[in-house]
């Protein structure tokens, strides 16, 4: 079969035609996903700014106020109770804690209430606020723990006292962070989810209770580099692939150590992205079919009056 002069123009002009509508699509769909990761990501990293300001601004002014606490503490040697209760009950109500208390080594226990505890069988000393505390040399942050009478989430921020160098004992004071927690579990962006890490890459915080707890550095090698990023760069985004899907996330250092971190799937980041490709496909295929079929027809009425 010999094609006409007209025919092989249209044939020439059809694949032309869809040589120009496959580039104009490629280009089109890679520069929208390029612009749509930096929204995507710079949407996250908002959320996740937001969260971290929250967190650092309620546990800041916290921390500093039970620093205070010790070195009003450290003036007040021997330690006499009678002197001590009434500073620790100044304070419980100074920085709105649940309770502060106040152990030594030599064993005794204060609490703001003036309330006495038996030596024999309460011995702050071998109790783990006491020994964190104790260990440290700045004001530290217990992970949120759920108090055994008020069942609610909280924490126990705790300082060393110092006498003439020596640490001679440990204020603590235990905070309610319910507020926290639903602040973590009101974040959605579609679809996606916050949560926190402790300086050791354990989850501590987290609205899937199946994952709290669960260390990132003993779980499988993607969350494993997951977390050796997270420690390296302090704040950013990172990719990574766990049960065969993939995650998107922002991070950022807490001032104590923990990272804030919010994280998406992302398919559904990318959902967008994709029924738009698809709708470029399809467009591009009518319209090369369309032209086609105009070309055919006109080739075939000059072939007619010929």
């Amino acid at each position: 079969m010999s094609w006409t002069f007209n025919q092989r123009i249209a044939l020439v002009a059809g694949v032309l035609l869809t040589f120009f509508l496959l580039l104009f699509g490629s280009v089109s769909y890679f520069k929208m996903k390029f612009y749509l990761e930096k929204e995507i990501t710079a949407k996250q990293m908002s959320i996740m700014k937001s969260l971290q300001t929250d967190i650092n601004g309620w546990m800041q002014p916290s921390m500093r106020q039970v620093q205070d606490v010790a070195k009003e503490l450290e003036m007040h040697t021997p330690f006499i109770k009678e002197e001590i209760v009434p500073i620790l009950a100044r304070s419980k109500k100074a920085i709105n804690a649940v309770q502060v208390y106040f152990g030594l080594e030599d064993g005794r226990m204060m609490y703001d209430t003036g309330k006495e505890l038996n030596r024999d069988w309460y011995d702050p000393r071998n109790r783990p606020w006491y020994a964190e505390g104790l260990d440290a040399n700045e004001t530290v942050i217990s992970e949120p723990f759920v108090g055994f009478a008020s069942n609610q989430l909280t924490v126990t921020i705790m300082t060393p006292v110092f006498v003439h160098g020596k640490k001679q004992g440990v204020v603590a004071a235990s905070f309610y962070v319910n507020k926290l927690y639903r602040k973590i579990k009101a974040v959605h962006m579609e679809d996606g989810y916050a949560f926190i890490v402790n300086a050791q890459g354990k989850i501590i915080i987290h609205p899937d209770k199946a994952m709290i707890n669960v260390n990132l550095q003993e779980q499988n090698p993607a969350l494993k580099k997951m977390y050796a990023y997270m420690t390296m760069h302090k704040e950013g985004s990172y990719t990574y692939e766990f049960d065969g899907r993939k995650e998107l996330i922002t991070f950022g250092e807490l001032r104590n150590g923990w990272f804030s971190v919010v994280s998406i799937e992302n398919a559904k980041a990318y959902a967008f992205n994709h029924s738009m490709l698809k709708l470029y496909w399809v467009m591009g295929f009518l319209m090369i079919v369309l032209t086609v079929m105009i070309l055919v027809r006109m080739t075939h009425k000059s072939v007619e009056h010929e």
